[in-house]
Parts: structure tokens; C-alpha cells; sequence
């Protein structure tokens, strides 16, 4: 990486521009060690960015009922592949070029001024409001509408027949046209249908809808008398001046001068994981239930425990203390995890035999 970096900086790369502002003095410094780590930053990032592709591309493909290449001798299961890291680092700015300044003080006087004391302000006289009694014509009850039946509903009775079981679709072991793996047992089963039963049903169906008619009650009103404003409340201004005098105020008779001291930048170098593929499920192998014997259990349990993961006295039963150990163990080495599978066996040595 660091030959590409110089390869790249070979190309007589414009230098990175000054940010600093127009008042401050800035001293030249090697700015080489800055361009080779940001080319380093920008080729780690590509080369993350092509894991990512990647990664997208093989979580585009749909996951198949049934796992591709499948021995029907063997056992699969859809476990949790987990998620893939690279390890960055990253040379950041912790501490900008900054300058210190040392102040000449300012030489004082002291001089008359007049200052204000109090403002200009306004006050306002209220002039209350004056009232009126007006008639207005309100409506007590709304028009309303009611419905009113002229004849009723006509049915008749008919014998419809209907489904009494429907049909079904069921699992069964074996091969067949749709397949799966059970998640239970591991095993490949095919889906079989059974066929609906029919039984006959006596309903009554609308022949004539009711018809109805629509009665008006006109809408109620009253004459009322309320009480309304007839001129709104309202203010008056009067305008009281400002108040001023004279005081003797301290002033600047000659500014403060500046000696300024310009400090360099400081970096860190930061490190860091980085994902570039999530979590997924995927078919995985995994030891069916007749080769789980006790002697192979025990061979489990005594590989866990050698391996620094507790999983008990090794007696041969697979028990939730076995099954923990197992998990954490497939979660430590970033195996797939959800049940056993056969790649954390052999990872651990063990090399199931299937009779």
C-alpha cells in the first residue's frame, strides 16, 4: 500500500491547501507524511469498498428450499453466518494549527460622555370598550330525516353445498416434486396433498330488498337578543422623552498590539473494525440425529472443555450446559451459529462416521 501511496504522490499531486485564516502566520512545514497517509486512507477504502460489493452480490442470491448439491444421506439446517470485519486505521487531526498570541496592553484614559439614563418610552391610556343589544334569529333543532319502511325483505330458503374439510397440504418424508429440509430433524421431506371432503347446507337468501321512504322535519328556530360591542376598547400614547447626562467613562487611547506564535498541527492514528458484510443465514451441514451417540456427545464435551469452554463432565448427554459451550464456541471462531454443525465439529477434531 505505502508503494502505491508513492507511486500516486510521483504524480506531483497538488499539495492539500491552506484552511487556515488570513490573519494567522503560518510557518511551512513537510507536508509528505500528511499526502502518503490520505492515499492510504483512499486505497483501504477501495479495497473495503470491493469487499462490500461483494458482500452485496452474495446477499442478492435468494436462499433455495433446499440446500444446493444436497446428499440425501446427509443433514442441513439454515444457520447464522455472522458478519464479516477488516481492521482500519486511520490517521485523523486531533489539534489544529493554532498560534498563540502575546498582547501588548492597550493604554486608557479617562474622558467625559453623555450617556442615557432612561429611554424614550410610551404609556398608554385605556379607553374601555361600549356595548349594544342586537336581535339575531338562531336555529334550536336542524332539519332531520328519518327512514320509513313501506315493505319488508323477502327470502327464500336453498340447499348449497359446501366445503367440510378443505384440502390440505402435508410434509412427509421422502422425495418428491416440492422438497425442504425439516428444521427439527435435518431430514428432506416432499409436500403431499389430501384431497377436500363436501357436505350440503340449508340457508335463507335475500329475494327482495325492504323499501323505505324518507320523511323531512323541518329545522326549529328563535328569535334571541345578546349583548355586542359596539366600539371595541382602545389606547391612547404618550410619548416621555429619553434622560440623559454626563459621566467620566474610561476609554482606549492607543490599541493593544499583537505578537503572534504559530503552533503546527497535531495527528492521531486511530484504530478500528469496519464491517463489510452483515449477518445472513445459510445452509450448512449438520450431523443428523442417529450419529449423535453418547460416545460421540462425550468426544464434544471433551473437546470444549480442552478448548477453554465449559461444557460440563463429559457423561455422554447433550444437555443446555453442552448446548451453551457449543454456542460460544462457533461464536468465538466466526462459525455459523443456531445448532451444531458439522464445520465446528471438525474444527474441533471430531469427524463423525455416518453407519
Amino acid at each position: 500500500m505505502l508503494a502505491a501511496a508513492g507511486i500516486l504522490l510521483a504524480c506531483q499531486l497538488p499539495p492539500a491547501q491552506n484552511t487556515s485564516t488570513a490573519a494567522a502566520v503560518v510557518p511551512p512545514y513537510d507536508t509528505t507524511t500528511e499526502r502518503v497517509d490520505e492515499l492510504e486512507s483512499a486505497l483501504a477504502d477501495a479495497l473495503i469498498q470491493i469487499e462490500r460489493l461483494q458482500a452485496e452480490q452474495a446477499d442478492q442470491q435468494t436462499l433455495s428450499d433446499i440446500p444446493p448439491d444436497a446428499n440425501e444421506s446427509s443433514c442441513y439446517a439454515k444457520l447464522l453466518v455472522p458478519a464479516q470485519y477488516v481492521n482500519r486505521s486511520e490517521r485523523r487531526i486531533v489539534k489544529e494549527a493554532s498560534e498563540r498570541i502575546e498582547m501588548l496592553p492597550a493604554k486608557l484614559g479617562w474622558v467625559t460622555e453623555r450617556v442615557m439614563v432612561s429611554e424614550e418610552y410610551v404609556t398608554l391610556k385605556v379607553v374601555p370598550a361600549t356595548y349594544k343589544w342586537v336581535e339575531e334569529r338562531t336555529q334550536v333543532l336542524p332539519e332531520r330525516r328519518r327512514q320509513v319502511m313501506v315493505s319488508p325483505a323477502k327470502y327464500k330458503t336453498v340447499v348449497e353445498k359446501v366445503v367440510d374439510t378443505p384440502e390440505q397440504q402435508v410434509w412427509r418424508p421422502g422425495r418428491g416434486e416440492r422438497e425442504r429440509v425439516d428444521d427439527e430433524t435435518g431430514q428432506i421431506v416432499h409436500l403431499a396433498t389430501i384431497p377436500a371432503t363436501y357436505r350440503n347446507i340449508t340457508k335463507q337468501v335475500l329475494v327482495a330488498e325492504p323499501t323505505y321512504r324518507t320523511e323531512v322535519i323541518p329545522a326549529v328556530f328563535e328569535t334571541v337578543s345578546k349583548r355586542v360591542v359596539d366600539t371595541p376598547e382602545h389606547t391612547v400614547e404618550e410619548v416621555q422623552p429619553a434622560v440623559y447626562k454626563s459621566v467620566r467613562v474610561k476609554k482606549v487611547l492607543e490599541p493593544e498590539r499583537q505578537v503572534r506564535h504559530v503552533e503546527p498541527p497535531e495527528y492521531k492514528t486511530f484504530h478500528y473494525k469496519e464491517k463489510v458484510a452483515d449477518a445472513k443465514l445459510d445452509w450448512r451441514e449438520i450431523p443428523c440425529k442417529p450419529t449423535l451417540t453418547e460416545g460421540l456427545v462425550r468426544a464434544l464435551q471433551k473437546a470444549l472443555n480442552a478448548a477453554g469452554f465449559d461444557a460440563g463432565y463429559a457423561d455422554g448427554v447433550w444437555g443446555r450446559r453442552t448446548e451453551q459451550a457449543v454456542a460460544a464456541y462457533q461464536k468465538d471462531k466466526g462459525l455459523a451459529t443456531g445448532r451444531l454443525s458439522m464445520e465446528a465439529m471438525h474444527s474441533l477434531g471430531i469427524f463423525p462416521t455416518v453407519e
